[in-house]
């Protein structure tokens, strides 16, 4: 197994690679999670939700520019996603941003084929108010299985010979 070196635990910035990495994963969770939690009796979620969400997107490691391209699309995701499973297209908005911010390669954009095709699936099966966590469960599984293949996929070499590119005509 080849050991993937990350680009941007490269760069100097404050604080560690791996505390930034892991509070800002959390921050995002967390902020999502908070988001559908909000209710006719508890709709100071709806504040707190996106705010750490923000913070979550803002604290993860990476090149700012890329953070920032993905910070509208993601939060407006994360409060999509309260309406139930006839938004659940959200899941893929996340993915996407999630794989753009953490600099995966193209092939690693395939992985948001399972999700759509999950989303698809939730969308015509759950049809009830009552169903929502559900489709939040299947949705978050399926996309953080899908952001481990995109890991996985990033991993991959290419093989010698085989994929390398071609010579120009001056070389």
């Amino acid at each position: 197994m080849t050991i993937v070196i990350e680009p941007a635990p490269r760069l100097h910035r404050w604080g560690g690679y791996r505390a930034r990495y892991l509070a800002g994963l959390s921050a995002v969770v967390l902020g999502i999670a908070a988001t559908n939690l909000t209710s006719t009796y508890s709709l100071w979620f709806l504040l707190i939700g996106p705010a750490v969400q923000l913070v979550g997107w803002l604290v993860l490691p990476g090149a700012l520019w890329r953070r920032l391209v993905v910070l509208v699309p993601c939060l407006v995701a994360g409060l999509v996603l309260i309406g139930g499973a006839d938004f659940a297209g959200a899941w893929v908005v996340l993915l996407a941003g999630w794989l753009f911010v953490r600099h995966r390669p193209l092939l690693g954009y395939l992985t948001l084929l399972p999700v759509l095709a999950a989303v698809f699936l939730l969308k015509f099966t759950l049809s009830e108010y009552s169903q929502n966590w559900l489709g939040l469960l299947v949705g978050a599984i399926v996309t953080v299985g899908s952001a481990w293949a995109a890991a996985w996929l990033a991993s991959i070499r290419p093989v010698p010979g085989i994929s390398e590119r071609m010579p120009s005509p001056s070389e």
